[in-house]
């Protein structure tokens, strides 16, 4: 199984993991309700707002320390994009779980572990005897599993998410011990992390890469869900609005789209309930399992058309004079998964990713350097594939770029705004 390889459980742990317990609506396993508290926790609602505002006002902070080093130090070093972004994104998703006590917060040999642990996934499923063959991602997985387990003893989990505090009385209600919860809580952040960074990569990636689309995504937003108001000094705040940049941006959220359809790479998995006949000549057995494989379906030119192997930017931008646009169905789009396996933290990602390249996009000049900090053309690198818990892969090698504020919005204040209800 994946889950004792990917957590370093025991067999007493699966064994009270795997124990059907009464719940107000039936009785099942402890990996059944977590799916559970996953799809009631970020489904759209307060629980999901609530860990949407935690996270952003986060990113907002990074954002923020960044450009004022950047005032300080305008010829600064080149940065590793990926790695840029790796940051803030381990930082906002983790205070946005885990609270004011989030172990990560100010602990960068933690995030190294995380990174590590990551890094050596594939391998700690596949190998044997995983410390000989994958030894950082080992011990990787012991200092955060030791971390998380401190967290809980110290109730860190009281303030934390509305997520965070059902998965611990799940585990609570299997009769697992704090160790067995802080092992099963690395899914959680598996699942916020994985695919989340190498997405808003791919995204920024190919905004910067073209200069008619970052015009024109800036002219998006500066058009709609970017307020700005002169306060009583005379400076001018600008806040992104969320509820707006949900409606508003049709040409980001097609570039987001586009961004996982051409660079997904996921599988989700289909067990056949009964004999099935499909298309009059594949005869699916019940107790089968079919692999559905996302990239092979997102490259069909039966679906998306003739350009399926190019990215195009406003392929998902709806028109009505696209009369003879091809029509797409709604299952072709697998970077999410489908059916009972659909992803429920798409929403939170969705929002995260298309709010924090908003900020990146509307603050910030980026251009691509060399490793002598020369700027060179911008280049889509080359995926690194085989990764198997991820559905998004990493950029091969470096990407290196210096960021610079942007003129016309560097003395600006900056915020996101939420529902009303939700601040303070």
């Amino acid at each position: 199984m994946m889950l004792p390889r990917l957590f370093d459980l025991d067999k007493k742990t699966m064994d009270l993991a795997s124990r059907d317990m009464p719940y107000p609506r039936g009785s099942w396993n402890l990996t059944v309700e977590t799916s559970r508290i996953f799809h009631r926790c970020l489904s759209p609602g307060p629980s999901l707002e609530k860990t949407e505002q935690a996270a952003l006002t986060r990113i907002l902070g990074y954002l923020n320390e960044q450009a004022s080093e950047l005032a300080s130090d305008p010829d600064d070093v080149a940065w590793d994009l990926f790695s840029w972004l790796w940051n803030m994104m381990t930082e906002s998703s983790t205070e946005a779980l885990y609270g004011p006590r989030n172990p990560f917060d100010g602990c960068p040999e933690l995030e190294q572990a995380l990174w590590e642990w990551e890094h050596d996934l594939t391998r700690l499923l596949l190998v044997p005897a995983p410390l000989l063959f994958a030894p950082k991602g080992y011990l990787a997985r012991s200092i955060l599993i030791d971390a998380m387990t401190e967290y809980l003893e110290l109730e860190g989990h009281h303030n934390a998410s509305d997520l965070t505090k059902a998965r611990y009385q799940a585990g609570i209600t299997h009769g697992l011990s704090i160790p067995g919860i802080a092992q099963f809580e690395l899914g959680s952040i598996m699942g916020v992390l994985v695919n989340s960074t190498p997405t808003l990569f791919w995204l920024l990636t190919r905004i910067y890469h073209d200069p008619a689309l970052l015009a024109d995504i800036l002219a998006e937003l500066f058009n709609g869900p970017l307020k700005r108001t002169t306060v009583a000094d005379g400076s001018v705040k600008c806040t992104i609005d969320i509820p707006s940049l949900k409606e508003m941006v049709p040409l980001l959220s097609s570039v987001y789209q586009e961004t996982l359809r051409f660079h997904t790479h996921n599988s989700s998995s289909h067990k056949v309930m009964q004999d099935t006949v499909l298309a009059k000549r594949y005869h699916l057995k019940a107790g089968s399992i079919i692999q559905m494989p996302g990239g092979t379906i997102h490259a069909l030119p039966s679906i998306w058309g003739n350009d399926a192997h190019q990215f195009n930017p406003r392929r998902f931008v709806k028109s009505t004079s696209d009369v003879d646009k091809l029509k797409v169905q709604p299952g072709a789009f697998r970077s999410f998964g489908g059916g009972v396996s659909l992803c429920p933290g798409r929403h939170f990602a969705a929002t995260g990713i298309c709010a924090a390249a908003s900020m990146v996009v509307a603050r910030f000049d980026m251009v691509a350097v060399d490793a002598n900090g020369d700027v060179v053309d911008w280049k889509i690198p080359a995926m690194e594939v085989g990764r198997i818990t991820s559905s998004i892969p990493l950029p091969k090698g470096l990407v290196l770029v210096k960021l610079s504020a942007r003129k016309e919005t560097s003395d600006w204040t900056w915020d996101f705004g939420f529902k009303e209800e939700l601040v303070g």
